[in-house]
């Protein structure tokens, strides 16, 4: 098939701009985390709560607790980054938690396509590419748990989150990344493609701006009544509706709930892992095969050896390997988890032997855990569990209220019964405007979830319970205005308006006409340029992603297809630019480097949007749903 180099051009910038998805990125990164079934050393989950799935993919959840954990994950590793004063602001946190909330409906799409393909992984292959990796080698190139439980260790995750997320890992090869590797570039192509790439054009050009063009004249009566009649589509005042609301936000719901003592005690002491931070001590450890080799080390360090040195010589471990870093005793062994939290700063504990071998510690740093007392965690809970509660009363009073509707209850009586004020809205359009309402309600009026409420119901109907980002809403339509023409002087102004942007646009329009035409007879661009007293402007030598003017790649692409003196009309925003080729640099050859660089660029592009078109297809034959509204994402 013959590819026409100019549509090519084009795709391969649109391509370029979608490099940085997910695809590109596509390599199996290992993260710290506990085993138990692979490797039997013991796991911490923390005590989730009650929580709510966020995420849906037909019966596949993703849990709220489950987003809230990944991203204090990510925010800690920022801070471990970038230091503990980081000011993660809500734009920063917003901004981690899409990321976060794209990749779980990604991934929970791929399971879903997985089971429905009857795709499963072993865990016999999970092991074998742990055990490869490596960052768990010794210098034999063996497989070191002590390599691994250290950098596990320091993740928080649990064993099952990383065995399915590396089985996860697996089936988007499967799915996604083997399919997209069947993309090749043939080398000739890439060849010419990073030729076409160096080669350099300079051009010349004039700008065209309606906005700055001179009207010499007055609109006259008959062109308002012409204007007035050949758009009289746009000089019709649109139908608007005076209405009353109600809302029932989860706020409002959660202030009527009485919380017993019992309620908060019972939280505080199932969630103590919310309120307490644990002492966490940094370790020092060197692991070895006998008892015999651990005694000689011990020996050594009563001599008063440097414990580092002790570990390099006689356990072959570097610093890095040495210093398991500041954990908590549930991250250790059980073994020796609580000697090492009863000695004291600079002890050393051990030998102690586990089924790893035998394992001499120092406790070279200790840091205090804390704990928020009933009284200081009070108000944190009070608050979780209102709202908790709250948006499970919220559907048994929608339901309440829908009843009371059907029964031909009025919105005074709701609002009365409920204790809520009701709220009036006049001239209510269906973009959302109006010209008076409740400033605190601004956004809710602009919602669909509104308008499309208040335009479905007619005068003196009361609307079903509606859900909202601020909670439930019942509407009364009061009064509706239909849409009727304006009166040419209640128009005058806008006609006007529209009439100067027109002769403006003829006025450019006529001198981009006597360009062009001089241009495409022979004349040149100066010549052109001076006679209409236009500036001439001049590029720079550009290669084919260069730009000028913040002309579209696409357009740059078209410009060096164009033969040199032939003019280019290019419309930019509604600046019309006329630009002419008037000088090319031939291209070097390319070096074999850089023709490679350009195949793989050209295929990763192609591999992208491939994988991003492969996950929506998949998602098309599913029900996705995603509560923005539980993950604070509404907006």
């Amino acid at each position: 098939n013959k590819i026409q180099l100019q549509d090519f051009w084009a795709m391969m910038n649109k391509f370029r701009k979608m490099q940085e998805t997910w695809l590109s990125k596509f390599i199996l990164i290992l993260t710290a985390v506990s085993f138990m079934s692979l490797f039997g050393v013991s796991g911490y989950i923390g005590s989730a709560g009650k929580n709510r799935p966020v995420i849906k993919v037909d019966n596949y959840e993703v849990l709220q607790s489950d987003i809230s954990q990944r991203l204090e994950q990510q925010m800690q590793m920022a801070r471990g980054l970038f230091g503990d004063n980081l000011d993660i602001n809500d734009n920063i946190r917003n901004a981690m938690l899409q990321g976060i909330v794209q990749k779980a409906l990604t991934d929970t799409i791929i399971r879903r396509t997985a089971d429905e393909l009857d795709i499963s992984i072993s865990d016999n292959l999970i092991r074998k590419i742990i055990y490869s990796q490596a960052e768990f080698l010794d210098a034999d190139g063996k497989f070191d748990i002590q390599k691994l439980r250290r950098v596990l260790a320091a993740s928080g995750w649990t064993e099952k989150r990383y065995i399915d997320s590396l089985k996860l890992d697996v089936i988007k090869q499967h799915l996604i990344q083997n399919p997209v590797d069947n993309i090749n570039v043939p080398n000739i192509l890439a060849e010419y493609l990073a030729k076409a790439e160096n080669q350099k054009k300079i051009f010349k050009y004039v700008k065209i701006d309606p906005e700055k063009m001179t009207i010499d004249r007055k609109i006259s009566q008959d062109e308002v009544e012409q204007f007035y009649e050949d758009f009289s589509s746009e000089f019709v005042a649109p139908e608007e509706r005076d209405v009353s609301f109600i809302v029932l936000s989860t706020d409002d719901i959660a202030a009527k709930i009485n919380l017993s003592d019992e309620d908060i005690e019972a939280y505080y002491n199932e969630n103590l892992n919310q309120f307490e931070t644990p002492e966490t001590r940094n370790v020092l450890q060197m692991v070895f095969d006998s008892q015999e080799e651990a005694d000689k080390a011990n020996a050594a360090l009563k001599e008063g050896k440097d414990f580092y040195a002790v570990a390099k010589e006689l356990a072959k471990q570097d610093r890095e390997a040495t210093n398991l870093g500041f954990v908590s005793q549930d991250m250790l062994i059980a073994d020796m988890s609580e000697a090492v939290f009863k000695a004291k700063k600079g002890a050393v504990v051990g030998p102690v032997k586990s089924e790893m071998g035998w394992h001499i510690m120092k406790v070279s740093d200790i840091k205090a855990g804390s704990k928020m007392d009933k009284k200081q965690a009070r108000a944190k809970i009070v608050s979780i569990l209102k709202k908790d509660r709250a948006y499970d009363e919220a559907y048994e009073i929608s339901a309440q209220i829908e009843d009371k509707i059907g029964a031909g209850a009025g919105l005074s009586d709701i609002a009365k019964e409920m204790n809520v004020k009701i709220y009036d809205v006049q001239g209510l359009t269906e973009d959302g405007k109006a010209r008076k309402e409740p400033a605190a309600y601004a956004a809710l009026l602009k919602s669909n979830d509104f308008v499309d409420t208040a335009f479905s119901y007619n005068v003196d109907e009361v609307s079903q319970v509606v859900e909202t980002d601020e909670g439930f809403m019942v509407l009364k339509v009061n009064k509706i205005v239909d849409a009727h023409p304006k009166s040419v002087d209640e128009v005058r102004g806008e006609i006007e308006a529209l009439w100067e942007v027109n002769e403006r646009g003829a006025i450019a329009q006529e001198i981009v006409n006597d360009v062009m035409h001089d241009l495409e007879t022979g004349d040149s661009i100066e010549s052109v340029a001076a006679r209409n007293n236009l500036q001439l402007h001049r590029t720079a030598a550009l290669t084919r992603n260069k730009n000028f003017e913040a002309i579209a790649p696409a357009v740059m692409l078209e410009l060096f297809q164009e033969p040199s003196g032939s003019p280019k009309l290019i419309n930019n925003d509604g600046i019309q630019i006329i630009a002419v080729g008037v000088d090319v640099v031939p291209a070097e050859k390319p070096s074999s480097e850089e023709i490679a660089a350009v195949a793989h660029r050209t295929k990763m592009d192609l591999s992208s949007d491939y994988a991003r078109q492969l996950i929506e297809d998949f998602g098309s034959d599913y029900d996705v749903r995603v509560k923005y509204r539980l993950l604070g994402l509404a907006d």
